[in-house]
């Protein structure tokens, strides 16, 4: 009887040994330096969040304003503030077309849309090419010297065709008593953005810069 429960319990031992074996021992273990990149069962794996709002669908300058502008005068005179250049550029790159005008000293002035542009003292309507009109207004201010003589170079007193995208043409309409007029033909109401600064040699300049369409 001995014989017989001795040998079941040897054969019990026998069918339990490959039991306590490590079943792993052959399976390669994850790298701590190679982190998983499957997700967890049920979900779906995670991406950077998308920016919240859309990217702006305007061109440079499509929402600049168009309502006048105008800034006092805080010199003293005399002297008048005197017109030196007037310059114009086409900046595509930058979304717009650049009109510059440099003064010895920084007047006063006033920028806005008129529906027609006429020489000031006489009135008369000013042959400006274009579909919409900018009319710039600077006082005290004049484009002459004390003998009278113009103090630009080549006065536009009559239009200058350019034909850049926004300003087709501008025009001096006015140097009287105190006033310096230039008026902007453009191919279409724009918006328009006005700044200042003040050059090394002393000089300031006022720029419109029109947003081209």
């Amino acid at each position: 009887m001995r014989h017989r429960i001795l040998a079941a319990m040897l054969a019990v031992s026998a069918l339990l040994l490959p039991a306590c074996g490590d079943d792993g021992a052959d399976e390669p273990s994850p790298s701590p330096d190679e982190p998983s990149s499957t997700a967890p069962s049920g979900e779906e794996p995670t991406s950077p969040p998308e920016p919240s709002g859309s990217a702006p669908t305007d061109e440079p300058g499509g929402s600049w304003p168009t309502g006048d502008v105008s800034a006092p005068f805080t010199g003293t005179v005399p002297p008048v503030p005197i017109l030196l250049d007037v310059r114009v550029g086409a900046h595509p790159d930058e979304g717009f077309d650049r009109v510059s005008l440099e003064f010895d000293a920084l007047p006063g002035y006033e920028i806005g849309y008129e529906p027609s542009i006429v020489y000031d003292g006489s009135g008369e309507p000013v042959d400006l090419g274009g579909e919409a009109f900018i009319q710039l207004v600077f006082n005290p201010a004049q484009a002459h010297d004390d003998s009278g003589e113009p103090t630009l170079d080549d006065p536009p007193v009559q239009p200058v065709d350019v034909g850049y995208a926004a300003l087709d043409s501008y025009v001096l309409n006015g140097d009287f008593e105190g006033y310096v007029s230039v008026g902007l033909g453009l191919t279409g109401k724009v918006g328009f953005q006005v700044g200042s600064f003040q050059q090394d040699d002393g000089d300031h300049v006022v720029h419109i810069d029109l947003a081209r369409p």
